[in-house]
């Protein structure tokens, strides 16, 4: 037998994936979903473990252990749950296995408890879930406070400069304050939020993930040589941030509109999963006929999608086929894995409705919990962008006015050194700048230099940590802020020349 949706060499190369304890609550989640769909077919004992050892998920492990320990010892698979729920270390997983040991030995009806223990795994990881979401919301709001310190940093950095105490020593422990304080807020950010798969890994993409795909090979390398180009002809680092902003926004633009479609797809493949099997069970038709059964305007987004999978069906293409392309299109893990507990289902001869009932309520248990991710990640980026503008337009700012009022202080020094008599600065305090201690400039420079890299760089990252989704989202995020940083580092000096340039 095998899984519709996987070749067997991509059976292979997931199961050689490294263990991700990260995702094994979401995975634990669905793979009792999926035996709980199947188990609908009356299927065996030893072939509902055998499918449930083939899924590319991290509790598979598990019920590979089952399966192994029944077949190599001539156990029964009670007494294989027991042996393998013991030696099991992770609290959930040992629970159930015991429970179905039990389950299994006195006769209960598997499906019932396959479905029952689904609905409790969909409370509890929902649970568990929001409880993530609220101590990632008290995370952003303690990271939107943490990264003032580079703001403060900056300024302590000019009036220790000014009194003339500054020293290499200070500057560096200076720096190293806002690297550390940005990677703690955005480490803590990143471990707090949720993880997930959002877009699957099978060999043919969404048309937005492969254009993005095929944008970043084009894009990439030749703004990384324009880029160093441009810093080796000394170009101001402002237009250089912004020219990195121009070459990462098409990318990330990409990936942002394959986010959206995704979510959208992933909110309305519950219902359509739901119609098809509630369809098959009340005319006893296969899934095509079921398909064409159902009025398209209620699919919304998947409308398209679901045409195209009604057409090929229509065309004598295989059903395999055509529900394999059917979610490598949609880019979705979430389609990917509703569809498979679906299609599995009714492929053994499940129940049409109940399957299809297991396979929409795990994908909208799921939906349903990224919207309310979503919603927090939405509230967060728009704080950080703000943010991000104010903390590197007051760095920035600062540093200039500094800058032009030591230009004042040599100017008025180099007067006074020409003049018979001046008491131009006879009321001017001796120590630091105004006693002509301008040696640190560059090293105040370098500094500012590194916090506004710092923010551009953390504040992406924090974002993309909070909503999730395709790596590739980060350009977006990285574009946005590279693009505030430079055009607040090209427009500074020419403000604050405007404001202080006539007390010259």
């Amino acid at each position: 037998m095998k899984l519709p949706l996987f070749s067997k060499k991509e059976e292979k190369k997931k199961k050689a994936e490294t263990f991700d304890n990260e995702l094994l609550e979401v995975d634990f989640f669905c793979q009792v979903a999926y035996m709980a769909s199947i188990s609908t077919s009356g299927i065996s004992r030893s072939a509902l473990f055998y499918r449930a050892a083939q899924l590319p998920y991290s509790a598979t492990r598990y019920f590979r252990r089952v399966d192994f320990v029944a077949k190599m010892f001539n156990h029964d698979y009670s007494q294989a749950c027991r042996i393998v729920g013991e030696k099991t270390k992770e609290s959930a997983i040992k629970a159930f296995l015991l429970r179905f040991s039990g389950a299994l030995a006195s006769g209960e009806e598997i499906t019932g408890f396959l479905s029952r223990e689904s609905a409790i795994l969909s409370e509890s990881f929902g649970n568990t879930y929001r409880r993530k979401l609220d101590l990632l919301k008290k995370w952003g709001d303690g990271y939107i406070a943490l990264m003032l310190t580079p703001a403060l940093v900056a300024v302590m950095g000019v009036v220790t400069m000014m009194l003339g105490v500054s020293s290499m020593f200070f500057m560096a422990s200076m720096i190293v304050l806002s690297i550390g304080s940005a990677l703690v807020g955005a480490w803590f950010l990143y471990r707090t939020a949720p993880r997930e798969v959002k877009n699957h890994s099978l060999p043919v993409h969404s048309k937005e993930q492969d254009f993005a795909r095929n944008l970043s090979k084009l894009i990439l390398p030749v703004g990384v040589v324009v880029v160093l180009l441009l810093l080796f002809m000394r170009v101001d680092l402002g237009f250089v941030l912004i020219v990195v902003s121009a070459f990462l926004f098409p990318i990330g633009l990409v990936a942002m509109s394959d986010d959206r479609k995704v979510t959208k797809r992933d909110s309305d493949i519950a219902s359509f999963l739901r119609s098809v099997g509630g369809t098959m069970q009340a005319i006893g038709a296969t899934a095509a006929e079921a398909i064409s059964r159902i009025d398209f305007r209620s699919l919304g987004t998947l409308k398209d999608e679901v045409g195209l999978l009604h057409n090929r069906l229509k065309a004598g293409i295989g059903a395999y086929s055509c529900w394999r392309e059917f979610v490598q299109e949609s880019g979705s893990e979430l389609i990917n894995r509703s569809v498979t507990t679906f299609w599995d289902g009714i492929t053994l001869g499940g129940e049409p409705q109940q399957v299809g009932n297991e396979a929409s309520a795990f994908a909208l248990k799921i939906s349903l919990l990224r919207a309310e991710r979503s919603q927090i990640a939405t509230g967060f980026s728009w704080i950080t962008i703000a943010m991000h503008m104010a903390l590197t337009g007051l760095v920035v700012f600062v540093y200039n006015v500094f800058l032009v009022f030591s230009e004042l202080v040599q100017g008025l020094t180099t007067e006074s050194e020409g003049a018979v008599s001046s008491s131009a600065l006879s009321n001017m305090p001796s120590f630091g700048l105004f006693g002509g201690n301008v040696d640190f400039i560059g090293d105040l420079h370098f500094m500012v230099i590194i916090i506004v890299f710092i923010l551009t760089i953390a504040n992406a990252f924090s974002m993309y940590s909070v909503s999730g989704g395709h790596w590739r989202k980060i350009f977006f995020y990285l574009s946005v802020t590279a693009g505030i940083s430079g055009i607040v580092y090209t427009l500074a000096p020419p403000m604050v020349n405007m404001l202080f340039g006539r007390m010259g």
